[in-house]
């Protein structure tokens, strides 16, 4: 299972341009803006990388990220 985690992340982390380096430090401004209670800024920072298909997991633990679909390719939810 691990394994073919990682394998999904290196190909988020291509799709998005990045380097898993640059997840980390993103997430580590996130944590930051959030102990000082920039929610704004915390959450654009969860939305900039969801629009690459880099989703954010809170948890007690702190944050972790796993890929995800990007934004523009997610289909809209409407309701009836």
């Amino acid at each position: 299972y691990s394994e073919v985690l990682e394998q999904l992340k290196e190909k988020a982390l291509k799709r998005a341009g990045l380097e898993e380096e640059d997840v980390l430090q993103r997430v580590q401004e996130r944590t930051d803006a959030r102990k000082n209670k920039e929610y704004e800024r915390s959450d654009a920072i969860r939305k900039d990388l969801a629009s690459v298909g880099i989703a954010l997991m809170d948890s007690p633990e702190g944050t972790t990220w796993r890929p995800a679909i990007p934004l523009a390719l997610q289909e809209p939810v409407t309701t009836p």
